[in-house]
């Protein structure tokens, strides 16, 4: 079960939409909550016009903001043990994405709950995502709540976490901390695997084609039942199998998070960054940015 929280924090409303699940979380595991805030000083620095920019530390101007971000940090958790809830905040110092992790490792982290834009293609690249950076990193899972799209406060998960497994020893990663998150979330588990159609080259042509051979895929959704049944043993009481047939793997997990009202999902990320993100692609990844069911996600390493 969880000891230790991290919610990473800037003092924004965005960020402020995942104190609450967390909460939750940590009322019903009697873990103990940390806010982070990240002062980072270069970020506070200007430029001056001219030829060449040059830039400007002003010492006072970088200090207000450090006061402003303590400020907003102390406000925030005695908002939190308000609420009977055990909580400290940490300012740290640094790059936002590197101080986060650093802190994770060594304060011994056992979930991070944080928000996600859900940007996609080059606009989450051109402008970056500090969700997208920590998931590259992080030894820990993470909890993705979605920041935008609703108006609604973000509310703990109910009912089922829809766990993606295709088969694969790094997919079962996920599944002790899929087990833990439904344990510490009353959620009950559905393993889900979904099967796609086989292509073959047609000769002369260099072409391929669909085998949509109906008895074959019976077949693999069959065999891909049996392997979910043989892991859902290693789950809690009650864990229940799916396994449908879509060309893409992600809008399959997606739709079948749709059509259950699932609370959660859970699945494991190669954790890939920049350009080789963009460029191999990611069922996480797609799942990540589409979907608007929160996301467990966890980078084996």
């Amino acid at each position: 079960m969880y000891k230790t929280i991290l919610v990473p924090f800037d003092g924004s409303a965005l960020s402020a939409r995942a104190v609450p699940v967390a909460v939750a979380i940590a009322r019903r595991t009697g873990a103990r909550l940390q806010l982070a805030i990240v002062h980072d000083p270069s970020a506070y620095i200007p430029f001056v016009p001219g030829e060449v920019a040059i830039p400007v530390y002003d010492a006072a101007f970088v200090r207000e903001h450090r006061m402003q971000d303590q400020a907003a940090l102390d406000a925030a958790v005695a908002e939190i043990t308000a609420q009977g809830i055990a909580a400290s905040g940490v300012l740290l110092e640094g790059t936002i994405v590197e101080a986060l992790v650093e802190h994770a490792r060594a304060a011994d982290v056992d979930l991070t709950v944080m928000t996600t834009h859900g940007r996609s293609g080059f606009e989450r690249l051109r402008l970056g995502s500090v969700a997208t950076a920590y998931l590259t990193r992080a030894t820990a899972p993470v909890y993705l709540v979605r920041g935008s799209g609703s108006d609604a406060p973000p509310e703990p998960p109910v009912g089922t976490l829809v766990c993606a497994l295709d088969g694969s020893p790094f997919s079962e990663a996920i599944l002790p901390h899929a087990r833990t998150f439904a344990e510490a979330t009353g959620l009950t588990m559905m393993l889900l695997s979904v099967a796609v159609p086989h292509a073959m080259p047609m000769a002369p042509f260099g072409a391929e084609v669909l085998l949509m051979d109906d008895s074959a895929i019976a077949l693999e959704e069959t065999g891909r039942r049996e392997y979910l049944t043989r892991m859902a043993a290693q789950c809690p009481v009650g864990t229940t199998v799916h396994a449908v047939t879509d060309m893409s793997v992600a809008r399959a997990i997606i739709d079948e998070a749709t059509r259950t009202s699932a609370g959660a999902l859970a699945i494991a990320t190669h954790g890939r960054g920049g350009l080789k993100r963009m460029v191999l692609g990611s069922v996480a990844d797609e799942v990540i940015r589409h979907t608007h069911t929160p996301v467990l996600v966890y980078r084996p390493v």
